[in-house]
C-alpha cells in the first residue's frame, strides 16, 4: 500500500511541477514583467495576437497524442515506438501546411485591408511557434504514457527557461519583439530535444496501418480541440476588435488568475488520463479509483471559488498592478465558472479514453457555440462585462454537455469495441 501511494504521489509531484514551470513561470513572471515593460496597450496587443495563434494552439498534436495514449497499452511493445514516430511524421506534414497557409492568409489580409502592421508582425512568429510546439508535444507523449513524468518536467523546464528570451526581446522590440523572442524559445527547445532523442536529422518511421488508426481519432480530437480553444480565446478577439488592446489586457488579468487557480485540476486531469492509458476497458478501473476521482472533483469545485475570491485580488495587485483593480472586478464575475470547469476537466479523461471518439468534436462544438453566440451578442453592446457574462454562459453549457457524455460512457461504453479490437478483427477475418 505504501509503495502504491508513494508511486502515485511521485507522479502527482512531477505533473504538478511540470505545470508550475511551464504555465506558472509564464503567467506569474514572464507576462507580468512584459506588461510592466510594454504598458497596458502594447501588452494587450501581444495577448490579442497570442490569442489568435492559440485558437489553433497544440490542436494538431492533441489529436495524435490522444491516439497514442488511447492505443499504446493495446499494442505490442515492438509497435509502440513506431506508433509515436508515425504520429510525429503526420504532425510535421500537417503543421508545415498550416503555418504556410496561415502566413499566406496574413499576407492577403494585409494587402486588402488597413490592418495595423504590428498585429501582422506579432502573429507571424506566434504562428511559426505552432510548428515546434506541436512536434514537441508528440516527442514528449512517450514519457507521459511510460509515466516518466520527471523527464517531461525537465524538458518543460528547459522550454520555460528559454521562453525568458521574450523579456529582452520586449525591451528592444516592444510587442513585436516579444512575439519573436517567445517563438525562439520553442524553436530552440524543439531542436535540443530532437538532438537528444537522436531524431534531429533522422526521418521518422512510418506505418500505414497505424497511421490509419491514428487518423480515425486525429481529425475528431483536433477539430474538437480547435473548437474548444476558439471558444476560450474568442473573447480576446472580439474585445480587441470592438474596444481596445487595453481592454484585452484587463480581461486577460482576470482569466489569468482563474487559470492559475484551476491549474491543480488540470494537473489531476492530465495524471488521470495518463493513468487511464494503462487500461483497455472502463470495467478494469476499480470503484475505489472512481470514487477517489469524484471526491477530488467535488472538493476542488467547492474550495476553488473561495480561494480565488480570497487570494485573487492580492495576486493581481502584485503581478499586474497597473490594471489590478479593473481585473479584480471582472474576476468576481468569472469565479462562478469554476464548478463548471471542474465537471468538464474531470469528465474529459474518461470520455476521451473510453467513450466514442465522435462525441468529442460534438461536445466542443456545443462549447464553442455557447461562447461564440453570447460573445458576439453581448460584448459589442456591454463591453468587458458582456464578456464576463458570456464566459459564464459558455462554460455552463460545456459542463452540462460533458457531464451527459460522461454518464453515457459509464453506462454504455462496454457495448463498443475499441479501434484496436476492430482492426485486429478485420486483420484476422
Amino acid at each position: 500500500m505504501k509503495a502504491h501511494f508513494k508511486r502515485y504521489f511521485g507522479y502527482t509531484f512531477w505533473v504538478a511541477l511540470e505545470v508550475v514551470v511551464f504555465t506558472g513561470l509564464s503567467r506569474l513572471v514572464i507576462f507580468p514583467v512584459a506588461a510592466h515593460l510594454l504598458g497596458k496597450e502594447q501588452f494587450g496587443l501581444f495577448i490579442f495576437s497570442l490569442g489568435i495563434a492559440l485558437m489553433l494552439g497544440a490542436a494538431p498534436s492533441v489529436g495524435l497524442a490522444t491516439g497514442v495514449i488511447r492505443h499504446m497499452a493495446e499494442l505490442e511493445a515492438s509497435a509502440r515506438g513506431t506508433l509515436v514516430s508515425t504520429s510525429i511524421r503526420l504532425c510535421k506534414i500537417a503543421m508545415l501546411l498550416i503555418v504556410l497557409i496561415g502566413i499566406i492568409a496574413l499576407g492577403i489580409v494585409r494587402y486588402f485591408s488597413q490592418t495595423d502592421p504590428k498585429i501582422i508582425w506579432c502573429i507571424v512568429p506566434l504562428l511559426i511557434l505552432l510548428y515546434p510546439w506541436n512536434i514537441l508535444e508528440l516527442q514528449l507523449v512517450q514519457y507521459r504514457v511510460g509515466r516518466e513524468f520527471a523527464l517531461r518536467t525537465a524538458w518543460y523546464s528547459v522550454l520555460s527557461m528559454l521562453s525568458f528570451i521574450a523579456i529582452p526581446a520586449a525591451i528592444f522590440g516592444g510587442a513585436v519583439g516579444m512575439a519573436w523572442g517567445y517563438m525562439l524559445g520553442f524553436v530552440v527547445t524543439h531542436i535540443l530535444l530532437s538532438w537528444k532523442q537522436k531524431i534531429l536529422f533522422k526521418r521518422s518511421n512510418y506505418d500505414a496501418k497505424l497511421a490509419g488508426l491514428l487518423k480515425k481519432i486525429w481529425l475528431h480530437i483536433s477539430i474538437a480541440s480547435i473548437l474548444s480553444l476558439s471558444g476560450r480565446y474568442i473573447y480576446r478577439l472580439v474585445l480587441g476588435i470592438f474596444y481596445s488592446y487595453s481592454t484585452v489586457a484587463i480581461f486577460f488579468g482576470a482569466t489569468n488568475i482563474l487559470d492559475l487557480c484551476m491549474a491543480p485540476m488540470g494537473i489531476l486531469s492530465q495524471l488521470l488520463l495518463s493513468m487511464l492509458s494503462g487500461f483497455s476497458r472502463l470495467e478494469d478501473v476499480g470503484k475505489r479509483q472512481r470514487y477517489t476521482v469524484l471526491a477530488a472533483a467535488v472538493s476542488i469545485g467547492v474550495v476553488g471559488p473561495l480561494i480565488v475570491l480570497l487570494a485573487g485580488p492580492f495576486i493581481l495587485s502584485v503581478i499586474f498592478p497597473d490594471f489590478a483593480n479593473e481585473s479584480t472586478q471582472i474576476l468576481r464575475w468569472l469565479v462562478m465558472v469554476m464548478p463548471c470547469l471542474t465537471v468538464e476537466i474531470f469528465s474529459k479523461p474518461f470520455v476521451i479514453k473510453f467513450g466514442p471518439i465522435k462525441f468529442v468534436p460534438v461536445l466542443n462544438f456545443i462549447t464553442l457555440m455557447g461562447h461564440l453566440v453570447p460573445a458576439i451578442t453581448l460584448i459589442p453592446k456591454f463591453g468587458i462585462m458582456g464578456a464576463a457574462v458570456s464566459y459564464n454562459i459558455g462554460y455552463s453549457l460545456s459542463a452540462a454537455s460533458w457531464l451527459g457524455a460522461l454518464l453515457w460512457t459509464f453506462k454504455f461504453s462496454h457495448k463498443y469495441k475499441s479501434d484496436i479490437e476492430m482492426l485486429r478483427s478485420v486483420e484476422g477475418g
